[in-house]
């Protein structure tokens, strides 16, 4: 730096011998904020502090690295702008407010901090089995229903957080170890289980087709009656009639000798 802003004098000044007494000017700061070197030394209590008031804007200009997550997260009625940075098993989540100008929500540094955030504010940040299970490894209890689809993994956990002083029994459900369902109570983790087994046995559900009766034959008599009725033309009638009617070819009992001769 002191070559440098030396140098520059000297183009500044021509006449100036560089026999002369030297100035250095000395310049002293880090080229990038603070707030880059601290992603992953400060926990979400920090983090808050630090981003509080901020935007998401803001946040993202100032990071050192590409998010490796941003999109939106919803609950039933509201949503939210969700910020990831993932480095191995860490990561660093920051939601945001998805209206502009998206300020700053909240931070989660630890499976503690998701779990916290999805239940204050009723979203999916995002978690992974792996993570959880690190976590609470000895606090979950697996549970393991026949209604449970491969993949799926269902855990029971006494839970409490700053905003839970009093522990609650909830069940956190993964599918292909991301967390993809939590149940506030066992009827409602229940009747999840309840529908998938529905589902896997729709046969059993629905009801046997009615037996048809068995169908009655129909006698000589009345299939003479169903017979189609079919007309000759014997002789004269119209131009159309001789046209297209098919023709008695035998010839008529009445004409026939023999019935004469019968007869007479």
């Amino acid at each position: 730096m002191r070559k440098l802003l030396f140098i520059s004098l000297l183009f500044l000044f021509p006449g100036w011998s560089a026999a002369q007494e030297e100035i250095v000017i000395e310049m002293q700061g880090d080229p990038t904020p603070a707030a880059q070197h601290a992603l992953w030394t400060q926990n979400a209590r920090r983090l808050t502090r630090t981003w509080r008031g901020k935007t998401r804007e803001q946040l993202l200009y100032a990071m050192p690295v590409v998010s490796d997550r941003d999109d939106i997260v919803r609950n039933p009625a509201k949503e939210y702008a969700l910020v990831q940075y993932q480095n191995g098993a860490q990561f660093r989540k920051f939601l945001f407010r998805a209206e502009t100008p998206q300020t700053f929500v909240a931070a989660a540094a630890t499976a503690a901090d998701v779990l916290a955030i999805n239940k204050k504010y009723a979203v999916n940040i995002g978690l992974t089995q792996e993570a959880f299970e690190s976590a609470y490894a000895a606090k979950a209890r697996r549970e393991t229903p026949q209604a449970l689809p491969e993949q799926s993994a269902l855990y029971r956990l006494s839970y409490t957080d700053v905003n839970t002083p009093q522990a609650q029994t909830r069940w956190f459900l993964f599918e292909k170890g991301q967390l993809s369902q939590t149940f506030e109570s066992s009827a409602e983790k229940d009747a999840y289980l309840a529908r998938l087994k529905s589902a896997a046995q729709p046969d059993a559900q629905a009801p046997a087709p009615a037996a048809q009766p068995p169908a009655k034959p129909v006698s000589s008599a009345r299939r003479a009656t169903q017979r189609p009725v079919r007309k000759a033309l014997v002789s004269g009638g119209t131009a159309h009639d001789q046209a297209y009617m098919p023709r008695l070819i035998s010839q008529p009992i009445s004409q026939n000798p023999a019935f004469q001769q019968k007869t007479n």
